[in-house]
């Protein structure tokens, strides 16, 4: 294992934190200094807030860019490929930032029976106020 110079170590994070805002992805950075992917990500975990911040702008922008690429979408095959992508991004953001994108898991009693909030977006409201009008 080599040792890299802290200077350089300085110039290699500051290239990746821009680079990361221009969605570059870790490996294509990590390769470009001859580095390792992994070397690349503990150096940035270090970084410690500042990594925080980069890292939600990093999902912001992944999920902004797939949005629009499914908003200028105006064939099939587009259309079809940014819906995955969106999926994915949402997928992503939700596991890497859970306190600004992940969905809260709540139970709620009615009457006897527990609903989860889950269950609850997928039902009609109508239904809903049905069952809480029996329970009153």
């Amino acid at each position: 294992m080599t040792l890299i110079p802290l200077d350089r170590k300085e110039l290699i994070l500051a290239d990746a934190k821009e680079r990361i805002l221009k969605n570059h992805t870790l490996e294509q950075i990590a390769k470009t200094h001859g580095i390792t992917k992994r070397t690349l990500n503990t150096w940035l975990m270090s970084l410690g807030d500042e990594y925080q911040e980069l890292r939600q702008l990093c999902i912001d922008n992944m999920l902004a860019e797939a949005l629009e690429e499914i908003d200028n979408a105006t064939e099939h095959f587009p259309l079809a490929k940014g819906n995955s992508k969106w999926r994915a991004a949402t997928w992503y953001a939700e596991r890497r930032d859970q306190q600004r994108y992940g969905g809260s898991r709540v139970n709620i009693n009615v009457g006897e029976r527990s609903i989860s909030t889950e269950e609850l977006l997928e039902k009609d409201v109508k239904e809903l106020i049905a069952q809480i009008a029996v329970v009153v």
